[in-house]
């Protein structure tokens, strides 16, 4: 179980790193990687404050799963901390039922087009590979 541990680790730091990347650079085309409505408007415009804080809880959830391989801190609920992440990430997953998620019914934007191809895929394996960890490992 220390692979499934190791590899949420790595990527929890590519999205965090990705998202700190995003903070110091910027975003070229937003509509890709935040929801649109069908005119194209953004939905949320989360700003650089609000993208560091991303990062940087995407930083911790890499800590946590590191640490179930490298063992650097004991604290007894980080179980159930994990299996918040993992419920946090399987809501996402679901989504709000118009614009973000596996449920979505506004289809034709372009981050509609991402979503369906990476985000929710992304976030139901990563939802599913905590579960795993969680109950089995």
């Amino acid at each position: 179980m220390g692979v499934i541990a190791l590899l949420l680790a790595i990527v929890f730091i590519f999205l965090s790193g990705l998202h700190l990347y995003w903070v110091l650079f910027g975003i070229k085309d937003p509509t890709r990687v935040l929801p649109t409505n069908e005119d194209g408007q953004l939905l949320m415009r989360p700003g650089k404050a609000g993208t560091f804080l991303v990062g940087l809880f995407l930083a911790l959830f890499a800590s946590i799963y590191l640490n179930k391989v490298l063992e650097f801190f004991n604290f007894e609920g980080l179980t159930h901390i994990s299996l918040g992440i993992g419920a946090l990430f399987l809501v996402r997953t679901i989504g709000d039922f118009r614009y973000v998620g596996f449920f979505k019914t506004v289809k034709n934007t372009n981050f509609a087009g991402m979503d369906s191809k990476f985000y929710s895929p992304l976030t139901l394996v990563i939802a599913a590979l905590i579960f795993v960890l969680e109950f089995w490992g």
